[in-house]
């Protein structure tokens, strides 16, 4: 089966790639993945915005993995990448009408989030459902793998600063490799699934986890009345963006999540992180 990954040199494009086992494999985004590992994979250089050479492209592929993704707050860009281009692809998919399987990268929370990224992620997955053969993949936070999205912006959030955060919702974060697995036994499935784990840890509990494993201070977990404003007075600070904020207390925990389903020894954040060198 020959598969094209769209945004497939970010954390999860990448790793999918090696993990999936297609038999032909090529990833059309703006940069070359560095790596002797990545060599085997076909790299066509383009934007997502440049539909007159994308489009042409999807004819010769059986699955179209859409991973093309911003968390910008710019309007413009938001919609070019997480509307506009899916809307490009899925139409073209339906117009070839060779039952090609589209596979579009989303949110758990993308009908109750607020802000400009959980709206455009809304109207994807409506764009993707264009397509009979279609699946929205719903994420929660994953880690592991090569670049361990995570813990990278774990380490990130604690370099610019972060002291405090709110004890939000169930982040549920998965392991890259039981997202891949979970998405190959879901190859009959058409609509939607959500791919949180069964792990109950909420974000700051992943912060502090982190922080303990590589020899950072920890952050203070704030609760009750003392959360109102701590979001605000964060962002002010520039400790953390708006969207990243809105991501992180969101609640990921959905009881029919098909990692919970298919995976029966999930791996959990904190055994990962017991690998991980000190600070």
């Amino acid at each position: 089966m020959k598969a094209l990954f769209i945004g497939g040199s970010g954390y999860i494009g990448k790793n999918l790639m090696k993990l999936m086992n297609h038999e032909e494999t090529a990833y059309y985004s703006r940069t070359k993945i560095e790596g002797a590992e990545y060599d085997k994979f076909e790299w066509i250089q383009g934007e997502v915005t440049d539909k007159e050479k994308l489009i042409p492209l999807i004819k010769s592929y059986e699955v179209i993995y859409y991973l093309a993704n911003t968390y910008s707050t710019d309007e413009t860009e938001s919609f070019n990448i997480n509307v506009k281009g899916i809307k490009d692809v899925a139409t073209e998919v339906k117009r070839i009408d060779k039952n090609q399987r589209l596979i579009y990268f989303s949110s758990i929370n993308v009908h109750y989030g607020q802000n400009e990224y959980f709206r455009s992620r809304r109207t994807g997955e409506d764009n993707a459902a264009l397509v009979k053969n279609h699946l929205n993949v719903r994420l929660s936070f994953v880690f592991g793998g090569d670049g361990d999205y995570l813990s990278a912006l774990i380490d990130g959030l604690l370099k610019k600063g972060l002291d405090r955060f709110e004890r939000g919702g169930k982040t549920c974060p998965t392991h890259i490799e039981d997202l891949a697995e979970t998405i190959k036994k879901s190859e009959g499935i058409v609509g939607a699934i959500y791919t949180n784990s069964s792990s109950q840890l909420t974000f700051v509990d992943c912060i502090n986890l982190y922080a303990r494993a590589t020899g950072h201070e920890e952050v203070k977990e704030v609760g009750g009345f003392f959360t109102r404003n701590t979001g605000s007075k964060l962002i002010e600070e520039g400790k953390i963006d708006r969207i990243t904020y809105d991501r992180a207390i969101a609640d990921y925990y959905r009881e029919s999540s098909s990692v919970i389903r298919f995976i029966k020894d999930e791996k959990k954040y904190e055994d990962h992180l017991a690998g991980l060198p000190k600070a």
